[in-house]
């Protein structure tokens, strides 16, 4: 594949910014004709895990990356990710460029993002650095942006309502997926995505405060009805920020601001609590994605809680949240009953188990 053409210098260090984030990279691969194994080595000492490179019945080199996260992915490069997979950069040039100039390696093991930053910042000036600082901090500023917005703005745009239709995991293997950015592994540091989460409460308790008509259809309260709202994270927007610390995040340290706050909702089974002045209680649990994203994680108080209340429960899974920043709508999932439309085997990505034992008694 020919070398891509660059709009600019600014655009290409942004990406590999972004593609520096601890997180981002599953891996980096190289296939290499067979009996050029040797050659390779010699080449790219230091810059490769020892199943490296992979030999196939081929006339050149073939190197890929595969992201596990493609939220952050600067325009330019998701324009060029492979259009079949969703998640992998095919051109070979640029991959050499990021291990020989960049200090990127072909491995399955994170990326050593403050090695890359060294690398970068030795290379380019004040002003270059300015776009590598943009594609690098791109999750945080997110964050930042999204938080300060729900928490100070007066009208939020009002969310667009897509009807829940079951969707199946496929006996696939993740990377053949056609959509591959399906993945559980984000850019986003822990921090962030509690963050991320907590905002998404309050658009969904705000829109509550509001009477959002789209919001309470898909809820089924009528219009002239009164409840009571209780978000049991209310008040932690206000809670206090620490300064840069270090985070050890995906085993190398990465810098980041950290609220001080404790989730309030742990141990509740949900998010929001609205109880009508009927007497019907409503249990809402929210699952918030910066663009379209099917996956979300959920703990065992969250699934007792949902066993239990069976129709009394709702998930409201909301994607595309970044509209939001464009005065646009983000789109909202709203499934009741969640208990019997999700937990089936074809429909969970992965689950976790306890196993308890009991001694054999002589």
């Amino acid at each position: 594949m020919a070398n891509w053409e660059w709009p600019s210098i600014a655009d290409k260090l942004e990406a590999i910014g972004y593609l520096a984030v601890p997180g981002v990279i599953s891996s980096i691969e190289a296939t290499v004709p067979k009996g050029k194994t040797k050659q390779f080595r010699e080449e790219y000492t230091n810059s490769y895990s020892e199943e490296y490179p992979y030999e196939a019945d081929k006339y050149g080199r073939q190197f890929r990356i595969y992201l596990n996260d493609t939220e952050g992915c600067p325009d330019f490069l998701r324009n060029h990710l492979d259009g079949k997979y969703g998640n992998r950069i095919n051109n070979t040039q640029f991959i050499d460029e990021l291990v020989k100039e960049y200090g990127f390696k072909f491995t399955k093991a994170p990326q050593d993002a403050n090695f890359i930053r060294n690398k970068v910042f030795s290379k380019h000036t004040a002003s270059e650095l300015n776009a590598f600082r943009k594609g690098f901090n791109g999750y945080r500023e997110f964050v930042h942006h999204i938080e300060e917005l729900v928490k100070t703005e007066n009208s939020l745009s009002n969310p667009n309502a897509l009807g829940y239709k079951e969707r199946t995991i496929s006996r696939l293997s993740e990377r053949k997926s056609e959509n591959s950015e399906e993945r559980l592994v984000s850019g986003f540091t822990p921090n962030q995505m509690l963050r991320l989460g907590w905002v998404g409460e309050e658009y969904i308790a705000y829109l509550l405060k509001i009477r959002d008509e789209t919001l309470l259809g898909e809820l089924s309260i009528p219009k002239d009805s009164n409840y009571k709202v209780e978000w049991f994270n209310e008040g932690v927007q206000n809670a206090s920020e620490e300064y840069l610390v270090i985070n050890n995040w995906k085993e190398y340290p990465f810098m980041e601001i950290v609220k001080r706050w404790d989730d309030k909702s742990i141990g509740k089974g949900c998010d929001i609590v609205v109880t009508l002045d009927v007497g019907n209680v409503i249990y809402i649990e929210v699952k918030t994605s910066k663009r379209s994203y099917p996956y979300f994680n959920m703990t065992s108080v969250e699934m007792q809680e949902m066993e239990m209340q069976r129709e009394k429960y709702v998930l409201v899974k909301i994607n595309n949240f970044e509209r939001l920043l464009k005065k646009e709508s983000p789109d909202i999932i709203v499934i009741t009953n969640p208990f019997e439309k999700l937990f089936h085997p074809k429909q969970m990505k992965e689950a976790i188990f306890i196993v308890g034992e009991k001694n054999n008694e002589c």
